[in-house]
């Protein structure tokens, strides 16, 4: 008797150890951040953490004469919520009261210089960036003396293209309201003049202006004209020149059009993280996938500084639903400063842990009821353990991360538009924007995945069931007793799948994932495939090889009970 309670008692401590060690791993699995479908705020803090701010940033500027980058990283660290910003902005404008002309410019610039220098400040336009600079007629005749005098072919070839009679939304130079043009066409003139244009977008801009000289069609020159128009009205000089300085094709220049007019609130930052990241493509490839999402997740990273932004922008992932929390043990902050420096193997640990931490949880489980327990091999009581293992796995990895469940989808920005009719040469862009659309959802994709793993697991279970039977020294009408009595288990698959679809419809009516019929009801589907396949390719062939094995006892068992 003795015996038998200590075993129970050593029964009962190894369980007890099991579910204690699978707990804690399961809980270090959880405390790893990752960045998988999402970035977790603690790693972008800690990336911001490694460099400068965009106050720094700003002082910087500040010091370099070049007051319109300074505005836009002012602006951008305002609503950032960083401080010192005021002590900056009153610099600022002590520097720019003693240089009034560099303040309006934006920035020194040779061929400004040498253009503008015998007209005064007072000669200049009131209008907003660079307009103000190149719309009054004073500034216009000096700026297109210069550029006419100019021995680049594609200065002179930009200019002639001001002349075509086609244009659609802007008026001709030799038209009354041609001003606008003239502006757009000297502003980027003075760009490639200073070769100041990216190679690529060179090349573009050349092959459109030869196309619209050659065909008389200057509509897709007309597109670009209106953006850069666009851009004009906002920013300065120098924030202009620096901003064309990494702009690789027209493409990318209309959907920053787009953005800064779609987020007027928010421009500066837009502005300022394709200024750090040297790639403005990039950025509104960003937008693009997760829209105001996006630019929230911008104005968090900008407050953590510029390698915060370069690394959001350079994952192209989301930032973590959440709010800011910073990591007050050092061995969270270890965690974090792994997860920073190795991604994948920190997202290799975590997996391990869940699925390690799962299995012995299971099994210390096990162990602690004995109130009924059926007699399995080790290899049977192994793959229900690896079965519930690899299920708890994909539960914890979709609940750790909230993007994978499709309720923390964003909506991206579409960058569809219509540009601006011919009369409102200063009015903003009428926009139609289009969603997106996929074929199959990546959440879709996983929830499939996941119930079709649970059959193939259910499966295995069934089949190995089976096998031991068959293994088992047992006379055969014995082991059809045991088949008959394994009915339920064969059915499992059935009774796995109408859970899911149950459970995802409640999910789904209760708006904690994204509604998809598809994902829920596959599970329902495999679940019926699943049965078929065990009951119709594994029990009725092997029920069949019994009866065949017992045909004579079962005869003669019939023929008592019909004399009885």
């Amino acid at each position: 008797m003795m015996s038998v309670n200590e075993n129970k008692r050593s029964r009962i401590a190894l369980s007890t150890a099991l579910l204690t060690l699978g707990a804690l791993l399961v809980g270090f699995g959880w405390f790893i951040p990752s960045r998988f479908k999402s970035i977790p705020r603690a790693i972008l803090h800690e990336a911001g953490a490694r460099s400068v701010s965009l106050v720094a940033l700003a002082e910087e500027a500040i010091a370099e004469e070049a007051a319109g980058l300074a505005h836009q990283y002012l602006a951008a660290s305002r609503i950032a919520g960083l401080d010192g910003v005021d002590a900056l902005e009153v610099r600022l404008a002590d520097w720019e009261k003693q240089n009034p002309v560099l303040s309006r410019w934006g920035a020194w610039d040779p061929f400004l210089e040498a253009a503008l220098n015998g007209v005064t400040l007072d000669e200049y336009s009131a209008q907003p960036g660079i307009l103000g600079v190149a719309l009054s007629k004073p500034c216009r005749d000096a700026l297109r003396g210069l550029l006419e005098n100019s021995r680049d072919p594609l200065v002179g070839d930009l200019l002639k293209t001001g002349r075509l009679p086609t244009y659609k939304r802007l008026f001709p130079l030799q038209s009354v309201s041609g001003r606008p043009l003239e502006a757009v066409l000297l502003s980027l003139g003075l760009l490639v003049q200073g070769d100041r244009l990216k190679p690529s977008l060179k090349r573009e801009l050349r092959g459109r202006i030869s196309d619209a000289l050659a065909s008389g069609d200057v509509a897709p020159l007309e597109d670009f004209y209106l953006d850069t128009l666009s851009l004009a009205r906002s920013l300065n000089w120098g924030q202009f020149e620096a901003l064309f300085e990494r702009i690789e094709n027209m493409d990318t220049l209309g959907k920053l059009r787009y953005a800064f007019h779609r987020r007027s609130d928010v421009g500066p930052l837009i502005y300022t993280a394709s200024m750090i990241v040297d790639d403005p493509a990039s950025v509104m490839e960003f937008l693009a996938l997760f829209g105001d999402d996006g630019v929230e997740a911008l104005r968090v990273a900008s407050g953590y500084g510029v390698g915060a932004i370069t690394m959001l922008v350079r994952e192209q992932l989301p930032l973590e639903p959440g709010q800011d929390s910073m990591v007050a043990s050092s061995l969270g902050a270890y965690f974090v400063n792994f997860s920073l420096q190795n991604p994948k193997l920190s997202l290799a640990v975590k997996y391990w842990a869940y699925f390690v931490g799962a299995f012995l949880l299971f099994w210390g489980l096990s162990g602690l009821n004995r109130s009924y327990r059926e007699s399995n091999t080790k290899l049977m009581a192994s793959a229900q353990r690896l079965f519930v293992s690899l299920a708890s796995v994909i539960v914890l990895v979709i609940l750790s991360e909230p993007y994978l469940a499709g309720n923390g989808e964003a909506q991206g920005y579409s960058f569809r538009f219509v540009l601006p009719v011919l009369t409102q040469v200063d009015g903003e862009t009428v926009i139609i924007e289009t969603e997106p659309t996929a074929s199959m959802e990546p959440a879709t994709l996983l929830s499939i995945s996941f119930f079709f793993a649970l059959q193939v697991l259910v499966f295995m279970i069934c089949l190995l069931k089976i096998r031991q039977i068959d293994r088992d020294d047992l006379d055969s009408l014995i082991k059809l007793k045991l088949m008959e009595n394994e009915d339920n288990l064969f059915d499992t698959g059935l009774y796995v799948g109408i859970s899911g679809t149950c459970i995802s419809l409640v999910l789904q009516v209760l708006g904690l994932i994204e509604a998809n019929l598809i994902a829920a009801y596959s599970s329902n589907l495999f679940g019926i495939l699943g049965v078929a396949i065990v009951k119709i390719r594994l029990v009725r062939p092997f029920k069949s090889k019994l009866i065949l094995a017992s045909q004579d006892r079962l005869a003669i068992l019939t023929a008592k009970e019909e004399s009885v």
